[in-house]
């Protein structure tokens, strides 16, 4: 079947609309219906997105839409006026095929991808002029709990990222975030709305009266009905362009534990919610060393800087008399108030708030120059306890980049705190960076009072913590299999949830015990038993849960063993992952095969709240796509590379008078984007053949003229001194790309990660032959390098 793109002058919405009035386009998206029903700490949610075809050929949508970051997302269906049709989990390159296939054939298809924890994209095939299709998505999440409230949460827009590395193509792809164009929409343009709108119905079950309902995000319609409470959204307020944020209370003095259990065939499965008391004195207040970390990218201009000034200075002025704390800002480039600790005196809290008053937002969100300050920081002496506060929407592609770094390099006894200052914050990356830090993390909206929000920070990072935490099975049979893997330190006020798995489904106690403040011993004891079905939810949960653990095992460079167990664990429990898609098929041809049809990705609203100028610029009128927008990132690099082959070493400011831009976020190329060239050639030397370090021993899948290619391709490396033994990849590729990279861990015998992951990049950018790569296939490659360096 013919697919085309119109173009438009204006490409920030893929060049294709109805206009239907001065300020209002006609996009595929209708309307999403969001239905949620929460009993206790539970919620079950279902997402009915609406379609239509408002052009006069076949459609293709493709969206991408935000998901709570723990959602266990178990069904998928699409309904074709009374028809509906029941999505099946596969494997997604097999999902991905029977949509194409699908596609070509003339029938109607939906696919579901995860591309992040919180991102995902649906594409619909086939849609036929003027006809509408309903896509409705399920899923079951665990409710968040701090200091007395219960709080759900329902993202509705994608936030801008920005995307570091080298171009691989133009796509908008990169060596650091090679799924980079999926996950960057196209946006639409300022004062222009899209037709698209949302209706939210939230119904609560307590179980007990439930009081002070609120929301700092919406305006709200709250029915009772004895126990229920039904929470819909005002009239006024559909346009999704930022996180429902629902808070209410359970009339009772504090929230006792819970235990919930389920039995299938796949174990007995068990969650366990529970608050211990913990008692503290100002006297037991272990004094701090605080380092802040602020983001000062463009995405930040406007509210969301002034936000994060304000609640810095509230932190300045809410430390302890004996606290001592410096401040570093990032974007383009990093710079700190001091180069050690300060003192917490009147002279340094006002130099402090001097320096906060004077920060200015924008450039590119180089959040790992930001890290890696923060983490080489001097250490803190002996005694105090280094606390790391993050304030920062999260508007990057590289998460994984981020978190390997944390992961790593975070000091034993320190703690890492996340903020997300805005409307739509990147929610995965500030609750997964919080957890690897060991600290919490807490979302704030640019329109939100800080007092509370400071005063309940320092209510948290003052307590004493419940720490060293162990679990352990009383009873017969097989031990759990309990997550998260290793139990985090409690914080005051914050409940501690773990999801298990006994498959034998003999029943038992799990005791829990830990170190309180002063030293006190805390423990306490849960009877399990699994004989009732109990909640289905419950099993979704511990799988998704375990897919996370298994996920955060990954940040470096995914491996086979890995992804074979997380997609093992998707088929098992119905659940979208990474590496498992939900596919729907029409049995009937619907549309002409040989016809035209068009292909568009739905544009999206702009976050509430988050500049277009300090996003793209001046470009504001007629935003680029992430498309055009990392054509002009190819251009920067290959003219950086040209000269240096020329011998002429560039500055960023030799490049901005050169009139290349940045790859995102507006502005030139700057001096980061330029040690980030640097650093890349660092590893480039001319090709070489049998002396080589690096040798090609086998690739099967490739003849010899691809493998020819790619050995010359590789070493093009500079590798470090003192490495002998074989690295094993699996190579996906499909059309002319290197799309996926699985280090095979069992046959490798190097474990270097760095070394592994520069060669992981230099893979993802290797131009595949014509020979090697199938227009619609999938071609699986196993590579074997030797490195004898």
């Amino acid at each position: 079947m013919p697919t085309h793109t119109p173009t438009d002058p204006n490409p920030s919405i893929g060049g294709l609309y109805v206009k239907t009035g001065e300020k209002q386009l006609a996009f595929p998206l209708k309307h999403t219906e969001v239905e949620a029903k929460i009993a206790g700490n539970l919620s079950r949610v279902e997402v009915t997105q609406t379609f239509e075809n408002p052009f006069t050929e076949a459609l293709e949508a493709i969206y991408v839409f935000p998901l709570p970051d723990e959602a266990a997302v178990d069904n998928m269906e699409i309904k074709i006026g009374d028809r509906v049709i029941k999505g099946n989990i596969k494997k997604r390159e097999e999902a991905q095929a029977i949509y194409e296939q699908a596609k070509r054939q003339g029938r109607t298809a939906g696919l579901l991808e995860q591309e992040r924890d919180n991102i995902f994209t649906q594409s619909l095939a086939n849609i036929q002029p003027g006809e509408q299709i309903d896509v409705t998505i399920r899923y079951t999440d665990s409710l968040k709990f701090a200091g007395g409230d219960y709080e759900f949460v329902f993202p509705m827009v994608v936030g801008p990222r920005f995307i570091p590395g080298i171009p691989i193509d133009s796509s908008g792809d990169t060596d650091l975030v090679p799924d980079a164009s999926r996950i960057t929409p196209p946006i639409i343009p300022p004062a222009t709305r899209s037709g698209h709108d949302i209706g939210v119905t939230v119904e609560i079950d307590g179980g007990l009266p439930i009081s002070d309902i609120r929301s700092t995000s919406h305006q709200l319609r709250i029915e009772h009905e004895g126990q229920i409470v039904r929470v819909k959204l005002g009239n006024e307020d559909t346009i999704p362009n930022k996180d429902l944020i629902l808070r209410y209370r359970v009339a009772c003095d504090r929230t006792s534990a819970t235990i919930l259990t389920q039995s299938d065939e796949r174990g007995g499965h068990f969650a366990i919610y529970f608050i211990p008391a913990l008692a503290y004195r100002a006297n037991e207040i272990v004094p701090k060393d605080v380092v802040f970390l602020m983001d000062t990218s463009g995405s930040q201009q406007g509210d969301p800087l002034r936000k994060c000034q304000e609640l810095m200075r509230r932190f300045i002025n809410g430390l302890n008399p004996d606290d001592t704390f410096t401040i570093i800002d990032f974007s383009d480039i990093t710079t700190q108030l001091s180069g050690k600790p300060l003192p917490n005196t009147p002279e340094n809290r006002t130099k402090a708030i001097d320096y906060i008053n004077r920060l200015q937002a924008n450039g590119g969100t180089y959040l790992l120059n930001g890290i890696r300050a923060v983490l080489n920081f001097p250490e803190a002496v002996e005694g105090r306890l280094r606390s790391i506060v993050l304030l920062t929407d999260g508007y990057i592609g590289n998460e994984n980049e981020i978190l390997a770094e944390v992961q790593e390099h975070l000091k034993p006894g320190n703690r890492l705190y996340s903020f997300g200052v805005g409307s739509s914050t990147n929610r995965f990356l500030l609750n997964r960076i919080a957890e690897i830090g060991r600290g919490t993390s807490r979302i704030i909206r640019h329109d939100e009072p800080t007092e509370q929000v400071a005063n309940e920070f320092f209510r948290q990072i003052n307590n004493p913590v419940l720490t060293n935490i162990q679990i352990n099975w009383n009873g017969t049979g097989e031990i759990p299999v309990t997550y998260p893997s290793i139990a985090p330190d409690l914080f005051a006020e914050q409940p501690l949830v773990l999801f298990g798995r006994k498959q034998d489904r003999i029943a038992g106690d799990l005791h829990i015990t830990g170190i309180a403040a002063g030293g006190y011993r805390y423990e306490q004891t849960f009877n399990l038993n699994f004989e009732e079905t109990g909640n289905p939810a419950i099993a979704q949960l511990w799988g998704r849960m375990r897919i996370k653990d298994l996920m955060n095992q990954m940040f470096r460079y995914e491996t086979k063993g890995i992804v074979e167990a997380v997609t093992e664990t998707g088929l098992t429990y119905q659940l979208l992952s990474q590496y498992t898609a939900f596919v729907a098929v029409s049995d009937e041809v619907r549309v002409d095969p040989e016809g035209n049809s068009i292909s568009m990705a739905v544009p999206i609203e702009m976050a509430e709240g988050v500049s277009y100028e300090g996003i793209y610029g001046g470009n504001i009128p007629a935003a680029p796509a992430p498309q055009a927008m990392m054509r002009s990132a190819v251009a920067d690099v290959n003219y950086v590379m040209e000269e240096r082959a020329r011998g002429i070493t560039l500055s960023s400011s030799k490049v901005a008078k050169s009139g290349f831009s940045s790859n995102l976020f507006g502005g030139k190329v700057n001096d980061s984007e330029i040690d980030c060239l640097m650093e890349a050639e660092s590893f480039v030397q001319t090709p070489g053949t049998n002396n080589h370090p690096l040798q090609v021993v086998s690739a099967t899948g490739l003849d010899g003229a691809a493998i020819g290619n790619l050995t010359q391709h590789l070493q093009r490396l500079h590798l470090p001194s003192g490495l002998s033994g074989e690295i094993v990849f699996e190579l996906i590729i499909k059309k002319g790309r290197v799309r996926q990279v699985l280090l095979d861990e069992n046959a490798t015998t190097i474990g270097e990660k760095k070394v592994i992951e520069m060669i992981k990049k230099s893979l993802l950018t290797w131009q595949v032959p014509q020979s090697a790569s199938h227009k619609h296939a999938s071609n699986t490659v196993s590579l074997m390098l030797r490195v004898q360096s």
